[in-house]
């Protein structure tokens, strides 16, 4: 009796003290997984705000300083808590955007928002190669969006 009593004890010891550490871990992937959700939204916020800056800081300044201003800015945000997938999405995204300045360095005295500047880039001799590049830049932030999911 006194045996069974025992199992008894042991095996509800053993049910119950398995779950607890199981509960822990789901809310500590749950917590996890709200830190990386609001760091990808923080990084989209941010980027949000600095594209808007971007997009008319060419009318000041060169299209390819207007670009290493905004990429300086986007390498400077804090992805430490960003997943893996989407802080390197988001390098590529960065270095696609200084990938263009291979054409953009061409034409410092161009000015206008940024948008503008890309109409008549997509006219210049350079086209084929700027085309190219700024589908680059879009490729990327696709797999941004992606890897945010």
């Amino acid at each position: 009796m006194m045996l069974r009593f025992l199992t008894l004890i042991l095996s509800f010891l053993l049910l119950f003290g398995c779950k607890e550490p199981k509960e822990k871990e789901n809310s500590s992937d749950l917590a996890t997984e709200i830190e990386r959700t609001n760091c990808i939204n923080l990084v989209f916020e941010k980027d949000s705000i600095l594209g808007a800056i971007r997009n008319h800081a060419s009318e000041k300044i060169s299209l390819s300083e207007t670009i290493n201003n905004y990429t300086n800015d986007l390498k400077s945000l804090d992805f430490n808590n960003c997943p893996e997938e989407f802080k390197s999405s988001f390098q590529n995204h960065i270095e696609a955007w200084l990938d263009i300045r291979k054409v953009t360095d061409k034409y410092p005295s161009l000015r206008g928002e940024l948008h503008a500047i890309f109409a008549d880039l997509e006219k210049s001799s350079d086209s084929t190669e700027f085309n190219i590049l700024v589908k680059q830049i879009w490729a990327t932030w696709e797999k941004v969006e992606e890897s945010s999911k």
